[in-house]
């Protein structure tokens, strides 16, 4: 979450957009925004953008997830987003811009257009799958990874990884324009994916 002049803490997505309750949890699913995450996307016309010894990894395959903080994930060949709870944005958009060719690849502080939600809990998966056309209960025996995809016509990057405590999460990245929609979308389809879970389980 940026701060502003005088060290004021800007307002997260939900606030911005007039939404006084940002957590949310039932007995097998748990949704609440994250507000402090630094966001840096990484285009660039090279395979490896990084000469020598790169500060981290960048995966090769779409949908592949390398680090935890931060943690890179791999959008499309030669594009990356990196995500990182604990790095300043200007310090993670720095030690990135200072070891690439700005001739090959474009590096943007994309944090301030952003918002991430995050989904925990075993019905995570089947709020998602109702509301996007990806098997994520099958996908969580892949692993870490990504996938780009529609929920209710908004553009998500889902994020499948493990929190700070170890527990796998999924974290919903997106324009910070559509979160009190994608909000009120996803409160209002937990209920029906909550029976899905009691009733279903792990059905994989």
């Amino acid at each position: 979450m940026a701060k502003a002049a005088g060290g004021k803490t800007n307002p997260s997505a939900l606030e911005q957009a007039g939404v006084n309750t940002r957590a949310f949890r039932k007995a097998t699913i748990s949704l609440e925004e994250i507000r402090t995450t630094s966001m840096v996307r990484v285009h660039s016309l090279q395979d490896q953008p990084f000469p020598g010894t790169a500060p981290f990894e960048l995966p090769a395959g779409t949908g592949a997830c390398s680090g935890d903080d931060p943690a890179v994930l791999c959008l499309r060949p030669r594009e990356w987003l990196l995500v990182s709870a604990a790095t300043p944005a200007n310090a993670l958009l720095e030690s990135v811009k200072s070891r690439v060719e700005p001739e090959q690849t474009a590096v943007l502080d994309a944090s301030d257009g952003l918002a991430v939600f995050r989904l925990s809990g075993v019905g995570a998966p089947w709020l998602l799958a109702k509301l996007s056309c990806l098997d994520f209960l099958a996908g969580q025996h892949h692993g870490p990874h990504c996938a780009r995809t529609k929920m209710g016509h908004v553009a998500v990057v889902v994020h499948y990884h493990q929190d700070h405590t170890g527990q796998f999460v999924f974290d919903l990245v997106f324009d910070r324009s559509f979160a009190k929609y994608l909000w009120l979308l996803l409160l209002e389809s937990v209920d029906h994916a909550e029976e899905l879970s009691n009733n279903y389980g792990d059905a994989t």
